[in-house]
């Protein structure tokens, strides 16, 4: 089968600073259709970014100086802004961090909806605010006739972001990006979006890519699992496949932080330092200042992603055995 979104060696640099580390280096991926895939890793992993970048909405500041996105078939990496706009909304949605920053606070919700109708879908304003009706419903919105008339500062945390993904459904788009879509929002109020999400990509059969710093919301929707950390891919595999057996040390200790409910213990994992500045990125792995398994190669040498088994994909040099230092003989 096809994959509908194949992006590869993807990088992104700081705007006019090509000679810096990259913010995000050697990215390579794909999802097939129907797919959830996962992404984790701590902040200023690069999860963002990455987001932006297969949206096509980076900032002035920040540019695709390399690598690939085909979406559909469809080469989209260095194309102007107009490309881009053909396929989003259209083919591929988002789903923001923040929804108050995100929506606009001088239009009533409905209107937003509609809007993304009448551009993307063609319908008059008629049959939008129907249909934006409809979508507020099957968002599980109460009253959503009446809510449709309301200022995005009229609604609750939760109701703003079942908003922000009735527009980004409304446009009936192949492949979603949620991107940390329960952020600031309580426990219970977090269940029910994730149940809302995973509703939906059943029942329109979309491609979900769900990024998130929460492992127990990874372990429970996705599919398969793309670990990053400081812009690379640390580990790439099934979503079983890194929770019973992982690899990378940087995923090993993500794990060995979370709570174990069934066994006690005195205090909890934590990974020592902190994911490096931008302007002060280790030479050779990134993650080398902060794992225990670190040798003198991994601070000379970044390690390049390599499959270790059948859908198993890893950026680390241990697994595959340290190489040796070359004699040199007088």
């Amino acid at each position: 089968m096809a994959a509908l979104l194949e992006v590869e060696k993807l990088a992104v640099w700081l705007t006019g600073a090509r000679g810096r580390p990259a913010i995000l280096q050697d990215v390579s991926f794909n999802v097939q259709p129907g797919e959830v895939l996962g992404v984790v890793g701590e902040s200023g992993s690069g999860k963002s970014v990455l987001a932006l970048s297969l949206m096509g909405l980076l900032p002035g500041t920040l540019s695709m100086s390399a690598g690939s996105v085909r979406l559909l078939g469809h080469e989209l990496a260095n194309q102007p802004r107009e490309a881009w706009r053909t396929y989003r909304g259209r083919d591929i949605a988002m789903i923001f961090q923040e929804p108050m920053t995100s929506l606009n606070p001088v239009m009533r919700v409905g209107a937003q909806i509609a809007e993304v109708l009448r551009w993307r879908r063609g319908m008059s304003h008629a049959a939008a605010h129907r249909r934006a009706i409809e979508l507020l419903e099957q968002v599980e919105i109460s009253a959503a006739a009446s809510r449709a008339g309301t200022y995005p500062h009229e609604l609750s945390g939760g109701m703003r972001q079942r908003v922000m993904i009735a527009i980004a459904l409304a446009a009936s788009p192949k492949l979603l990006i949620a991107d940390e879509p329960t952020t600031a929002l309580d426990v219970t109020v977090q269940a029910q979006i994730l149940r809302l999400l995973t509703d939906l990509q059943r029942t329109s059969g979309l491609s979900l890519i769900l990024i998130t710093h929460d492992l127990g919301v990874i372990a429970e929707l996705a599919e398969r699992v793309m670990v990053m950390y400081a812009g690379r891919i640390a580990e790439v595999a099934a979503v079983r496949t890194i929770f019973d057996d992982p690899v990378h040390p940087y995923t090993q200790a993500l794990l060995a932080s979370v709570p174990d409910m069934r066994h006690q213990r005195p205090r909890l994992a934590t990974i020592p330092g902190t994911v490096p500045n931008l302007f002060a990125m280790p030479t050779g792995c990134r993650f080398a200042p902060r794992c225990p398994y670190r040798r003198d190669v991994c601070e000379r040498q970044a390690p390049a992603i390599v499959a270790l088994a059948e859908r198993h994909d890893v950026g680390c040099l241990r697994p595959f055995g340290y190489p040796e230092p070359v004699s040199v003989t007088p």
